[in-house]
C-alpha cells in the first residue's frame, strides 16, 4: 500500500498528465530523479509559426500540498528542499518549472469519481526559479508562487510555446 506521501506525488503525476494531455503534449518520466525533474513535458514539431526549436520540452519537478493558502498578496509559500531549489534554479538547456498540486485537507476528497465524471479536486500551479538568489544557508527554502501561475492545458501550452522560442518561462 502507498504511503500518503506516495499517494500525493501519484496525483500530482495524473494532474500533469491529464493537462498535458489536453494541451496535446505527453509526458516522460524519468527512470531514476537525481537531478529534481519528475517528468518531462514534449511537444511534437513546430508549435508556432515564429518557433525556433522543434519539438520543444519543459522539466518538471512535482510537489502536492494540502497547505496552499493564498495570500493577500496572491502568492502561495511553499517550503522545498534545497537540492531541488539548486537544481530548478541552475541554468540548464531545458527549462524546468516546479508544479506544485493543491489537495483538500482531507484525503477523502482529493478525488472524487462518479459514473459520469471524476475529479481530481483543487488545482496546480507552477513557477520557474531560474536565477533565483543563492540560499545555501537555508535547509528548506520558502519559493512564493503566484496564484495567477494556475496550471492549466491554456497555459502549458503558452508555457511550450514560449520554450520553443527560447523565451524565460
Amino acid at each position: 500500500m502507498l504511503t500518503r506521501c506516495q499517494v500525493e506525488s501519484e496525483l500530482s503525476l495524473a494532474y500533469l498528465h491529464a493537462i498535458a494531455a489536453k494541451a496535446a503534449f505527453s509526458v516522460d518520466v524519468p527512470h531514476i530523479d537525481s537531478d529534481s525533474v519528475d517528468a518531462i513535458v514534449a511537444a511534437k514539431g513546430k508549435l508556432a509559426p515564429d518557433s525556433i526549436a522543434f519539438s520543444p520540452r519543459i522539466e518538471i519537478q512535482l510537489k502536492s500540498t494540502i497547505n496552499a493558502a493564498i495570500s493577500s498578496h496572491g502568492m502561495i509559500a511553499h517550503q522545498i528542499p534545497l537540492k531541488n531549489y539548486n537544481d530548478l534554479k541552475a541554468p540548464t538547456v531545458l527549462p524546468r518549472l516546479l508544479v506544485l498540486l493543491a489537495l483538500p485537507p482531507l484525503d477523502i476528497d482529493w478525488l472524487v469519481h462518479h459514473p459520469d465524471k471524476l475529479i481530481l479536486q483543487k488545482c496546480a500551479y507552477f513557477l520557474n526559479l531560474k536565477g533565483m538568489p543563492d540560499l545555501s544557508g537555508v535547509a528548506d527554502p520558502t519559493v512564493h508562487i503566484p496564484a495567477g501561475n494556475m496550471l492549466t492545458p491554456d497555459s502549458l501550452r503558452h508555457l511550450m510555446i514560449k520554450a520553443s522560442k527560447y523565451q524565460d518561462l
